[in-house]
């Protein structure tokens, strides 16, 4: 059976991604693991461009037959705002590289005005998976939620909008779940989890070598 690599250097997702594919008997390895590190450019115009430029990135440096590649990219799609800013959230306004702060501040002036039943969200990962032959396959997953007039005092750094997203069908902010001890998140499914389980059964047939 072929393992995946997951084409990540973000630790948190080898985590999330080790978890759900343990229940199904899937080995899972990092890229730091077997000596490989990438900073693949993302150009694409949408998530699940960015996904497949990333396979193909790491799938070139891997040696044949040895694994099956599976790489994402998520971006948050604000119903009001006509899905801005998706893939774009740290170039929303057009700078270079915007901090979590000035995200918050920009959506929450973007939003300003906008009844809480019109501040409808989700966060979206797009999932592209293969091997060093055939076509990539592409999957989807999404969390829906809506964007609070307030921002929590949490801040997880690097994500701005777990300060703003709160989901309904949990009852708490997307960054409360992701802060709770492993043994109590099983029953909170995220839009990065929806997606893998959407692949499973192509990522199973492809590490059995179908």
């Amino acid at each position: 059976m072929r393992p995946v690599l997951y084409a990540t250097t973000n630790p948190g997702k080898i985590m999330e991604v080790r978890h759900l594919l343990a229940t199904a008997e899937l080995p899972v390895a990092a890229p730091h693991e077997i000596g490989l590190s990438l900073d693949v450019p993302e150009p694409g115009v949408t998530l699940e461009e960015n996904a497949t430029l990333k396979a193909h990135a790491y799938l070139q440096r891997l040696p044949p037959g040895e694994f099956v590649v599976v790489a994402d990219d998520t971006g948050v799609e604000i119903d009001a705002l006509g899905g801005e800013p998706g893939i774009r959230v740290r170039r929303w306004t057009g700078e270079a590289r915007m901090s979590d702060e000035a995200i918050i501040a920009h959506c929450l002036e973007r939003l300003r005005g906008v009844p809480p039943a019109g501040r409808g969200a989700q966060f979206r990962t797009a999932l592209a998976v293969g091997t060093e032959t055939g076509a990539i396959a592409l999957f989807e997953g999404t969390l829906r939620g809506v964007i609070l007039e307030q921002p929590d005092p949490l801040r997880i750094e690097g994500f701005p909008f777990e300060s703003l997203f709160y989901v309904a069908e949990w009852g708490m902010l997307l960054g409360t779940m992701h802060l709770l001890p492993a043994e109590q998140k099983a029953g909170y499914v995220t839009h990065r989890e929806r997606a893998l389980r959407h692949a499973l059964p192509h990522i199973r047939a492809l590490c059995d070598g179908a």
